[in-house]
């Protein structure tokens, strides 16, 4: 599937329907990621030596919170 035929959705379910769940994902051939495990992907994937100092992101900080 490409990007531009699917639709991301978030769903709240209880933890003991995420069996159900996850046969349906499976049977149907969709993707399923818990937030947990967006938030590992995220981790993995971030720049770890950012070159900023603590005044550039304060600068970052007053221009979104001020602007």
């Amino acid at each position: 599937m490409t990007a531009t035929m699917t639709q991301g959705v978030y769903l709240n379910i209880p933890r003991a329907d995420w069996a159900l769940l996850q046969e349906l994902v499976n049977r149907f051939g969709w993707q399923s990621e818990t937030r947990e495990q967006m938030l590992e992907e995220f981790m993995q994937t971030r720049p770890m030596n950012v070159d900023l100092t603590e005044e550039d992101i304060m600068n970052e900080v007053r221009a979104v919170r001020y602007a």
